[in-house]
Order: structure tokens, then sequence, then C-alpha cells
């Protein structure tokens, strides 16, 4: 029986850290605005072509388009200073790698270390190496108006985006639903055998 309720992965911030490493490294400094719309675009890549995100994080449709939730909480954190105890670690581990320029208009974040590029997986590599070549190289504004024309965006208004729709309208959509949803119900069984 197909899971009905959204498709959800489990988020790692190792691999969020390092990917804002990674764009950091091969594009230059960037703000959270940045790093979020190539998250997105990093995670639907991976999702279209392998049935699942490099990230795992939550994705909520808002006025900027699509942000990855958990991971916007972490960078807004860093830029903010403010510690929420349920972020300290993952804070931590994005703070291993990056820091933050105040000294612009919207903040940027400066690699600090090289990313581990041990974390990710070859195809994980692809679809950064991807992401970076196609959209690195454009501005916020420019990655804003191209996220407000994804079916993604589109279909939700503020709310948690299903990663259904990140893949409802590319041409292998079936088989990586069907692989989607088969993960799913795993999880949800792993969950359930452990809890």
């Amino acid at each position: 029986m197909k899971s009905q309720g959204a498709i959800k992965f489990r988020y790692d911030v190792e691999k969020f850290a390092n990917a804002v490493a990674y764009f950091v490294k091969k594009s230059g400094n960037m703000d959270k605005l940045k790093a979020a719309k190539l998250l997105y675009f990093l995670d639907k890549y991976h999702l279209m072509n392998y049935g699942r995100p490099v990230t795992g994080d939550c994705y909520h449709s808002l006025d900027y388009g699509p942000v990855p939730s958990m991971s916007l909480d972490i960078m807004n954190d860093v830029i903010c200073g403010v510690p929420l105890r349920r972020l300290l670690h993952n804070k931590h581990t994005f703070e291993t790698f990056l820091q933050v320029d105040k000294s612009k208009r919207y903040p940027v974040f400066v690699l600090k270390r090289e990313p581990d590029l041990e974390v990710f997986s070859d195809s994980e590599l692809e679809a950064l190496d991807y992401t970076v070549n196609k959209h690195g190289n454009q501005s916020g504004p420019e990655l804003i108006n191209l996220t407000h024309k994804e079916l993604a965006y589109k279909s939700v208004k503020n709310g948690e985006i299903d990663y259904r729709l990140f893949i409802a309208d590319s041409a292998n959509s079936s088989e990586m639903l069907e692989l989607m949803e088969l993960d799913q119900e795993n999880r949800e069984l792993v969950d359930s055998l452990n809890s």
C-alpha cells in the first residue's frame, strides 16, 4: 500500500553545511537567500534523477519561493547569533565550515574550512556540480524568479511542499514517485519498529 501522507526524508545537517560550503567555494560568498535557492535546485535535481534529495530538508512555499525550513532556521541562527537550544548541534556543524561577514548590506557566508566531500555519494557530487554550473552565477532575484515558475512553488501557497510536486512535471516522474513512496513506507516501518 502506497503512503498517503506527505513524502518526508531525514534531514542531514552535515550534507546541508557541506553543500553550502561547496557553493561558497565554487561561486564565492553568498547570502542566505542564494544559498536557500541553490539548496532547492540541488535537492530537486537529485530527487528527479535518483529518487531522494541530498539534504532531506522540509521545503515551504513562502513569498520568495520555496525555502528549506530547517536549513533556513540554522542560517538565521548563525547570522543573528540567537541560539535556539534545538539547533545548537546543527549550528556548530554549519559554523565548522562557514562564518558570517556582516559588513555587506546582506550578511554573506564566507568559507572557513574546505567542504568535506566524503559525506556525499557520487550522485550527490554530480548534483552539486550541476547546481553550481547551472545556477551558481545567478543572482538572488534571478533565482527567486526561477523558483516562482516551479510547479512545486505555484501549487502551494504559504505551506509545506510535498516532495511529489518537485518531480510532477519531469519525464520520469512515475518511476521516481514509486521509488519515493516505497522509501517512505520503509522509513515509516523502521520508525514504528524503533518506537
